[in-house]
């Protein structure tokens, strides 16, 4: 977290000597949301700690995003944003979770693509004791190697820090890819998704190598005069442990599926919902599962 925020406050003060030299051209806007809404999970889990119950339970949730954008000229671009996602349950508040996420990234037109540096922290906590921090940083490089066809490829390193399982803390590298095509003015977009992962952590046990998956579609239309916008999400991700003598082996596959639909119902107010089914299978029987997870609420956006 030390090095995400220090490295944030280094490029917030760059970007602001070059503001003494952008040209008539800077641009500067913002946008956010807010969204509250109910929850169902029929399997309340903490995956990072391996904690999974067979209770289910209902609950409300809430949240607020917030994005600052500028652009100094026509090929330098900086976008900076933070969330905060809050999960309260009925009966079981050990599992009440708190996500805040903050964000920077910055990127530069080239001649054949886009050039980009992000960075990306979470804190996430449970019952409202900090149980873990996050840090990403990223390089990426995205072009349109065809009108309606955006390829984007990325290397990161990343690091994450547990409150109490020191055990648990490691660092992490990988690339990956993405391939997004454009259909219908836009309003149909496909995406394919390729991500490997290494992640080395303080005890060997908990230290793996990942292969992942994610495909999505998505399609915008006007249903009784209304924006509406569909959406499914498959997502698979294989994680081979590091087999350690004496230690049980803990492979895990893992598929999730996720259908979202929202309603423009007024002005910037929505209806969303979103259901997801997800099967988590792991060579240790504690870590096998399945998990429905069901929402409805209300979004306003500026």
């Amino acid at each position: 977290m030390k090095f995400i925020i220090s490295s944030i406050i280094g490029l917030v003060a760059a970007t602001s000597s070059v503001s003494a030299l952008a040209n008539t051209k800077s641009e500067f806007s913002f946008d956010g949301e807010v969204n509250a809404g109910l929850i169902h999970n029929s399997a309340l889990s903490v995956d990072e700690i391996d904690d999974v119950s067979n209770s289910s339970d209902n609950g409300n949730e809430i949240g607020a995003k917030l994005n600052a954008r500028w652009s100094p000229n026509n090929k330098f671009k900086m976008v900076a944003g933070y969330s905060y996602q809050m999960q309260n349950y009925n009966t079981f508040s050990q599992y009440d979770l708190a996500l805040h996420q903050v964000n920077l990234d910055t990127s530069y037109q080239l001649n054949t693509g886009e050039l980009g540096f992000r960075m990306d922290a979470a804190r996430a906590s449970l019952a409202q004791t900090t149980f873990l921090d996050f840090q990403q940083a990223s390089v990426y490089y995205g072009l349109f190697v065809q009108p309606q066809t955006y390829v984007r490829t990325s290397l990161k390193l990343k690091n994450r820090e547990f409150a109490e399982l020191q055990d648990r803390n490691a660092d992490g590298k990988g690339v990956s890819a993405d391939v997004f095509y454009f259909a219908n003015n836009a309003n149909t977009m496909l995406m394919l998704g390729l991500n490997i992962e290494e992640e080395k952590a303080n005890n060997q046990e908990f230290t793996f190598k990942s292969f992942g998956l994610n495909s999505k579609i998505t399609h915008k239309f006007s249903l009784f005069g209304l924006g509406s916008q569909v959406g499914l999400n498959w997502r698979y991700l294989k994680k081979d442990y590091l087999n350690v003598q004496e230690a049980a082996e803990r492979d895990e596959n893992r598929q999730v599926l996720t259908a979202t639909w929202s309603l423009n119902i007024w002005d910037n107010f929505a209806i969303k919902t979103e259901l997801e089914r997800g099967d988590y299978s792991s060579e240790l029987e504690t870590l096998n599962y399945e998990q429905n997870l069901a929402s409805l609420g209300i979004t306003y956006q500026w």
